[in-house]
């Protein structure tokens, strides 16, 4: 891959967010209105508490065929000081567009609220910034960079029902919805057999994690987790992959979790090139070290976002050194995509197996990820395409892990003997 801006293209949602009236606020709204502050004060106070988990979701009876509908989701903020609130919903929220996203004041109130009607299948991690009286705003509208800054100040939900750590490790609150995707395999369980996650040096002075699993049995297969200080730090990989290998889903891997090393290192593999120096230096290392496979076939590298791109390059470059790529919510913008494509229909990866996902919500990702995994089919990969209704979002990615790993390393089956049609079928589907 070329290196180079590594910005996505500055393009807006191509529709907004669909932002609708609660029925619940506009009662609630009727109820205050007239009445005398020490009562408003007080309905304000039993409205509160007659919720006491957020967001509030509605479920309106029926839509306009006479189906069920789409359930309302109205996010709900207190603050008396705040002249504005804007509510950040990975994916919803729009850099270009931020005053979609302010929320609305119950007038006379401390209450702030914005709903939107959504898939009851979705997910996604929110927070609120408020701005408060007097202060200037501490984001501009299409400043990308800027609108990130500005939300390292943004607060989660005090009455979240659940919460989720970025890249960077600051907080956010979580939606689901109740027919969103299951993450059964995410918190530590009591009487799981753990294994042992090591620390150190790897290769070239890299720091690596590799976790053990419990009770290894023979040659273990290798899954190279890209980004791996963000998977031992605010996230969890190592517990996901003890509580798959206890369910007996998956056949217990090695985990490497490979840091990031920070934006000088990430160019300098850049320069001399991912792909081989997991091929021919950290494959190698860890082969000396732990009994694992010594096939292609055996090793799996996992990505997100830059690292999805990165694994997908990995394993399309280095075929005779990777056999599977777990890749979610690829960084495909039009150039990564064509040299891809172009890798793929050159390589004809026949024994490449490929778990690919992205998000609905992803105006700009998710097209270009169902044409990769369209053109990795073409060429004979065998490639599993997942659609969720979320975003760039750890919220997501969290669970999605266990489903990739689950395709790539079923339980009792090796990867050799593996067939391709079906997954190859659908991704064409």
């Amino acid at each position: 891959m070329t290196p180079g801006a590594r910005l996505p293209p500055a393009s807006p949602r191509a529709t907004p967010a669909p932002v609708v009236p609660s029925p619940a606020i506009e009662r609630f709204e009727r109820e205050v209105r007239d009445l005398p502050r020490e009562r408003r004060d007080a309905r304000v106070d039993d409205f509160w508490r007659a919720h006491p988990a957020a967001p509030l979701i509605e479920t309106p009876s029926a839509d306009g065929d006479g189906g069920a509908a789409d359930p309302l989701v109205t996010f709900l903020w207190r603050d008396a000081g705040a002249d504005e609130v804007l509510l950040f919903v990975n994916r919803l929220t729009d850099p270009h567009r931020p005053d979609d996203s302010l929320m609305r004041r119950v007038p006379g109130t401390d209450v702030w609220h914005l709903t939107y009607r959504m898939a009851p299948d979705w997910r996604a991690s929110y927070a609120f910034l408020p701005r408060p009286s007097g202060e200037r705003r501490t984001w501009v509208a299409g400043d990308r960079v800027g609108f990130r800054r500005a939300l390292g100040d943004a607060r989660v939900d005090p009455r979240g029902r659940e919460s989720v750590r970025d890249a960077a490790g600051r907080e956010r609150s979580v939606v689901s919805l109740p027919r969103a995707p299951a993450q059964p395999w995410l918190a530590r369980r009591d009487g799981v057999a753990r294994g042992v996650t090591t620390r150190l040096d790897g290769p070239d002075g890299r720091r690596v994690w590799v976790h053990e699993p419990a009770a290894p049995e023979g040659r273990l297969p290798i899954v190279v987790a890209l980004d791996g200080d963000v998977w031992t730090g605010a996230h969890d990989l190592a517990t996901t992959v003890d509580n798959l290998v206890d369910d007996a889903v998956v056949r217990p891997p090695l985990l490497v979790m490979l840091d990031s090393g920070g934006r000088e290192r990430r160019r300098d593999l850049d320069a001399a090139g991912l792909a081989d120096w997991l091929a021919d230096r950290l494959l190698p290392w860890v082969r000396d070290r732990w009994s694992s496979g010594e096939s292609a076939a055996e090793v799996v590298v996992v990505g997100q976002s830059l690292g999805g791109l990165a694994a997908l390059e990995a394993a399309l470059r280095r075929p005779d050194a990777i056999g599977g790529v777990l890749s979610q919510s690829a960084s495909l913008w039009r150039a990564d995509l064509a040299e891809l494509a172009g890798l793929a229909a050159a390589t004809a990866p026949a024994r490449l197996r490929c778990y690919v996902e992205v998000g609905t919500q992803e105006w700009l990702l998710r097209e270009p990820n169902e044409r990769l995994a369209r053109a990795l089919a073409a060429a004979g990969a065998d490639v599993r395409y997942v659609e969720y209704n979320g975003g760039h979002d750890y919220a997501c990615w969290r669970g999605g892990v266990a489903d990739g790993l689950r395709h790539l390393l079923p339980a009792g089956e090796r990867p050799e003997g593996r067939g391709s049609d079906r997954a190859a079928a659908s991704a064409r589907d």
